[in-house]
């Protein structure tokens, strides 16, 4: 962030961001390198085949998941500076149940905090920074924000492949467990935040506030694509024999986070409704080109096209949820809208899989067409809905 934007994530106290920031990386970077030698643990260690294998990782990621609304919903009432620290917590714990596991089922329940510990950090933490940002500068603070997430979840991965080449598993388990460590000392140094008033703390607050409901319906139909990139844009390109293959995933990454960087303001200057609705159609037209093409560049061009689509859906979704929520549910509706970018992604995959065939071109296709039926929510208006249901209640 340079200066300017640094000034409007202000408020009486200076929220501090850089912290925030890095500790948000060294977390996912934590559970970014126990994903990438899981599976090879799993299987040679203790035994697992490759259902359990994958569950070992995936149930991780599902824990996420799951947690995101709730510590939204935990901040909003007691701060984001104190779930941000009982996440960085919950990531030591579930790297030490690494170190300790001498089975499968026991590594499966490890796996359980370390997940719910990043998605409470990563939570407790941008709520904390969007609580003293201005609306206009929220997707943009987000989108920032959010790039320490996939930038620690694509670092993590090469640390831990670095950490097994040179030792053991145990010693990635034991940088499992410091890392988290630095973290909670990140947030830890951090001035705490001010009380929320007993007035504000007797409210009844939604787990899953309405504001999130429908740009949450939006974000499992869109990042369903991104589940299909993760799970078959390597096998697409291998399918159709093309020499670059093992570049794909990086074409990916790169127009992805480049894009989040350049783009997270135009939510702020052109609408958050009107750029998802681009993002969702960049994002289609990308997956439909992998799904038709048998031509090396193009496949390249549309995987770059599908990064940057993909990539503005969490700021235009932030901006509109937090303009749209109550201050006092703020964090909980963006738990609840990240959550569903998660599901999105989790059944990704699995959809996939059912239509994938000789190709992986299925996948693509099936992609393409979430994508654009995530547009359908975006035509409901709330303010006429609930003024409907209030004149059906009211028996007019």
């Amino acid at each position: 962030m340079t200066v300017s934007e640094t000034a409007h994530c202000s408020s009486a106290t200076q929220v501090p961001y850089w912290r925030l920031w890095s500790a948000t990386f060294l977390g996912f970077g934590a559970i970014g390198m126990t994903i990438q030698v899981m599976p090879a643990y799993a299987h040679e260690r203790l035994g697992a085949n490759a259902v359990t294998a994958g569950l070992a990782v995936t149930i991780g990621s599902l824990a996420t998941m799951f947690s995101r609304p709730i510590s939204g919903r935990f901040a909003d009432q007691s701060g984001g500076r104190r779930v941000a620290m009982a996440g960085a917590i919950l990531g030591l714990l579930g790297g030490i149940g690494h170190m300790v596991a001498t089975n499968l089922p026991v590594l499966v329940l490890a796996r359980l905090p370390l997940g719910a510990g990043e998605g409470a950090l990563f939570t407790g933490s941008v709520g904390w920074i969007l609580a003293h940002t201005e609306q206009s500068q929220r997707g943009k603070v987000a989108g920032h924000f959010g790039l320490a997430m996939w930038m620690g979840l694509a670092s993590g991965p090469m640390l831990g492949t670095a950490i097994l080449s040179l030792s053991t598993y145990r010693d990635v388990w034991i940088a499992a467990s410091i890392i988290p460590t630095l973290a909670w000392a990140l947030v830890a140094s951090t001035r705490p935040e001010g009380r929320v008033s007993s007035g504000e703390a007797n409210i009844r607050r939604a787990l899953f506030p309405r504001a999130a409901w429908l740009p949450g319906a939006s974000g499992v139909f869109s990042s369903i694509g991104y589940g299909v990139i993760a799970a078959f844009l390597v096998p697409r390109f291998a399918a159709l024999d093309f020499a670059g293959q093992n570049f794909a995933l990086t074409v990916f990454g790169i127009a992805f986070m480049i894009t989040r960087f350049v783009g997270s303001g135009y939510a702020a200057r052109f609408g958050g409704k009107r750029v998802l609705l681009s993002a969702f159609l960049i994002e289609s037209a990308g997956l439909a080109g992998l799904s038709l093409t048998h031509t090396e560049w193009i496949a390249f061009t549309s995987t770059a096209i599908a990064g940057a689509g993909l990539s503005m859906l969490i700021p235009s979704v932030t901006s509109i949820v937090t303009e749209a929520a109550d201050p006092r549910e703020r964090t909980a509706a963006l738990g609840a809208v990240t959550s569903a970018w998660d599901l999105g992604v989790a059944v990704g995959g699995p959809l996939g899989g059912f239509v994938a065939g000789a190709s992986n071109a299925g996948p693509f296709a099936l992609g393409a067409v979430a994508a654009l039926i995530a547009i359908a929510p975006l035509a409901i208006n709330p303010k006429r809905e609930r003024a409907a249901l209030t004149r059906m209640a009211s028996g007019e």
